[in-house]
């Protein structure tokens, strides 16, 4: 298992993309440190999904996107999660995310 030094931990957190900015995959890779393949992969797998359809000018990816690619990362390389794995705890992030929104605007 690869740990992550203090270096690369404070790099991850110092990213904070303009928000409604759009990437390339291209871009994507280099700030996450990871390769076109990689992204790709994980598009294939449903981890991720470019802000445009890519039939109809390419892979693009909006600022959660690169977040995502980031925790994607840190459960397959640091905590040694398969895609299958991977693919399992975002959904469940996400419903927890959405059950919080839900109970955040339902309380008087």
């Amino acid at each position: 298992m690869k740990t992550i030094t203090e270096n690369e931990a404070r790099t991850v957190q110092l990213f904070e993309p303009d928000p409604g900015a759009i990437h390339t995959i291209e871009q994507v890779g280099h700030i996450a440190g990871i390769s076109r393949r990689a992204i790709l992969v994980y598009c294939k797998h449903g981890l991720l999904s470019p802000v445009i359809d890519p039939e109809y000018g390419g892979y693009y990816f909006d600022d959660e996107a690169i977040h995502t690619v980031r925790r994607i990362e840190y459960l397959h390389h640091t905590c040694g999660v398969n895609l299958e794995g991977i693919k399992m705890i975002l959904h469940l992030v996400n419903e927890v995310e959405r059950m919080r929104h839900e109970l955040r605007f339902s309380r008087p």
